[in-house]
């Protein structure tokens, strides 16, 4: 992904994959979005395992995108496993910076391709985000010494093995993004009702790590996952722990 972005002129992005919670921004009409991320995952009992996955976002309008993507594999107990295929439209219903927030809502399906091909995942939330203190040169108001991140909403599976049955549970998300003494490092820590895009998972999750904010064009981010893997209050509950290494890049593709 490095050698496509150089191949193009870059814009940043916003608080998205590795990290949960989704932020109320979108890339510019025209512009494709990439976000490449790996991810070492523990499980107690388990072998550790490897995945890779991406996911691409194009700008249709100045307030509609398209993201499709977690296109990638995992490799668990010698076995690689294709990824499923998600895709998810996203409107931006207001921007804004400082004290009023801006406001998006997104929704998606998660195609099987590996696994129970009966079993459909989806998700619809709305996203407010804070973008607070930017940085004093104007050059990009996205670049702020602190961002807050918000989303509420649902997430369900339709299994078709079931006769069409529909089973939803609520979705909430709550992040932040804040500078240090490295103007270019950033600290994030988020708590989520499990991710939308696993249908499982519920609260407690949480995540945290560091991003870097080379310039304008590139961020890395490196995150600490962790997922209580129970929820039956069974004291033999155990939390599933990961590690994930994420690139985002934009890109001016189709102006």
């Amino acid at each position: 992904m490095a050698v496509l972005g150089t191949a193009f002129t870059a814009h940043p992005v916003g608080a998205v994959r590795p990290f949960v919670t989704d932020d109320a921004r979108i890339v510019d009409k025209g512009q494709v979005g990439v976000e490449t991320f790996g991810q070492l995952a523990t499980s107690e009992g388990e072998k550790p395992g490897f995945s890779l996955r991406s996911l691409q976002g194009i700008g249709l309008t100045d307030r509609v995108e398209l993201t499709v993507g977690v296109l990638g594999f995992e490799y668990r107990d010698r076995r690689a496993v294709a990824e499923n295929l998600i895709v998810q439209p996203k409107v931006i219903l207001h921007r804004s910076f400082g004290a009023l927030p801006s406001a998006s809502v997104s929704a998606g399906t998660i195609i099987p391709i590996s696994g129970n091909r009966q079993r459909w995942n989806n998700y619809a939330m709305a996203e407010a985000s804070w973008y607070l203190f930017a940085n004093p040169d104007g050059l990009d108001p996205y670049d702020c010494w602190l961002s807050i991140y918000l989303n509420g909403g649902a997430k369900g599976r339709y299994d078709a093995g079931l006769g069409g049955r529909q089973t939803s549970k609520p979705f909430w998300a709550v992040g932040f993004e804040v500078g240090t003494l490295v103007r270019q490092l950033r600290f994030l820590a988020e708590t989520f009702n499990g991710d939308p895009f696993e249908f499982a998972e519920e609260f407690p999750a949480f995540q945290t790590g560091f991003r870097w904010y080379k310039n304008q064009d590139v961020q890395v981010d490196l995150a600490w996952k962790g997922v209580n893997a129970g929820h039956t209050g069974d004291p033999n509950d155990h939390w599933d722990y990961s590690l994930q290494l994420g690139l985002r890049i934009v890109f001016d593709a189709f102006r």
